[in-house]
């Protein structure tokens, strides 16, 4: 059995749907949002520590690079830049305060702090090449920064002359200690450094993959959403629109619904038909009661009317014969046997009249005892037809039955193509039965 299907389950499983994907996209929106953040708090953090990695080997660099001009040149200028850089640039000290903000408490921020202390071991290199400038310079410690003022030269170093401690100041700073000691310090800020760059392009990445998954699912679910609604609108015409389209033609046409739709509908077209059948039985009841003599379900004047009405009008292309029958002392029968005999014998005659002619013939009741008939397609020269079926009549009435006496039936009869008509068929096939009324009854005459 198939399944039938309510607009009520309909709308109601709509509505949950809706508030299902409702809650899903507020959720996915929410959690895409948290996401988007923290991939955008990923790629800062990436390009702040890639700055920040930057500055610190910059500041470095910088350094190293300074010592060594001072120790070249002898000019002070350098050593005031080295100084700068050391006490108020401090661009080595603003990147570990930066990074620190973000990997305070992790290995690899620990081993780079570690390493960087280590650089003071360079610093303490570049104070002493500064301090043996100093002595072959003639500098007085008061001019002197406060770290190469602490600095005191061994013995050796001391005694040495003006050139040789400016010589002595260049080469420790170029030996293979002070470049191992570099290239080590440097080494291990860079491994640190590049830990920190690659755990935070793990994290930026981590969150750009759940970012990416999440819009994806969004996507889904919008693809989803779109089909589903594409769904509930074909159900809806399927189950609504389509149905009501078709009851409209129905009307329209004046036919019975057809059972199909929601069961809303469906139950709508079941009542609908069954009021419809029941008009239409009624209609038709109306329609033979007003068309039909009730006692001998013939027509009855009114229908004979209209039926000779529309055949004078098309006479020439369809020929026909009008009879008009009496029932012969019909009303002396109905005096002497009654009402109800009477009846009898007028449904006895009507069952007698359309037996013996054809079911395209038109057998009315237009009177008391007063019969006509329109034949259809009859001309004068068929009037043999006529008579013989007149007589056939005639001849059963006169059978005895029990309780019913005999009868018989005048008729007269006129033709639409009968020549020297007179004002109309009707009185010309009047006239024609009253001549046999004369004559005797029981017989046929024709105008």
């Amino acid at each position: 059995m198939k399944k039938k299907i309510k607009i009520q389950n309909t709308i109601y499983w709509s509505i949950v749907v809706t508030l299902i994907f409702t809650v899903l996209f507020i959720f996915i929106c929410i959690f895409n949002q948290k996401q988007f953040h923290s991939f955008q708090e990923s790629s800062q953090q990436y390009i702040l520590c890639k700055d920040s990695v930057e500055q610190l080997e910059e500041g470095c660099d910088y350094l190293v690079e300074q010592a060594r001009l001072y120790a070249m040149t002898g000019n002070e200028y350098y050593m005031d830049l080295y100084f700068r850089e050391a006490h108020m640039t401090k661009r080595r000290e603003h990147a570990l305060k930066q990074l620190e903000e973000y990997f305070d408490g992790t290995q690899t921020f620990t081993s780079l702090k570690s390493a960087l202390k280590s650089s003071g071991d360079l610093m303490s290199i570049d104070y002493y090449s500064m301090r043996l400038i100093a002595d072959a310079n003639g500098i007085s410690e008061d001019s002197l920064q406060q770290e190469v003022a602490a600095v005191k030269l061994t013995d050796e170093d001391a005694l040495l002359s003006s050139e040789e401690k400016l010589k002595k100041a260049s080469s420790i700073l170029c030996d293979n200690t002070y470049q191992a000691l570099l290239v080590q310090t440097k080494a291990n800020v860079a491994n640190c450094t590049q830990s920190l760059l690659d755990y935070t392009q793990k994290k930026q990445n981590r969150a750009q993959i759940i970012f990416f998954d999440s819009f994806r699912n969004l996507k889904i679910s919008t693809f989803l959403m779109v089909f589903l609604m594409l769904a509930f609108c074909f159900t809806i015409r399927h189950l609504i629109v389509k149905p009501l389209i078709s009851y409209n033609e129905c009307i329209r046409l004046g036919e019975i619904f057809p059972v199909l739709g929601a069961v809303e509908l469906q139950n709508l077209a079941i009542t609908y038909n069954q009021v419809y059948r029941e008009n239409q039985q009624t209609q038709q009841l109306i329609r033979h009661q007003a068309e039909y003599d009730a006692l001998t379900d013939c027509f009855n004047r009114r229908s004979f009317n209209k039926f000779l009405s529309l055949y004078e009008t098309d006479a020439e292309n369809h020929p026909f014969a009008l009879i008009l029958i009496d029932i012969d002392v019909f009303k002396s029968v109905n005096d002497t046997y009654g009402h109800a005999i009477g009846d009898v014998i007028l449904k006895k005659v009507a069952d007698y009249l359309k037996a013996a002619f054809r079911n395209n013939d038109y057998v009315c009741r237009i009177g008391g005892d007063e019969f006509a008939i329109l034949m259809v397609e009859m001309t004068t020269d068929l009037q043999y037809t006529i008579k013989k079926k007149i007589d056939s009549v005639n001849q059963q009435l006169s059978l005895p039955e029990k309780g019913i006496p005999k009868v018989s039936l005048s008729a007269g009869v006129a033709f639409s193509d009968r020549e020297n008509p007179g004002e109309n068929i009707f009185e010309d096939a009047d006239k024609a039965l009253y001549k046999v009324k004369e004559n005797g009854r029981n017989g046929c005459g024709f105008y």
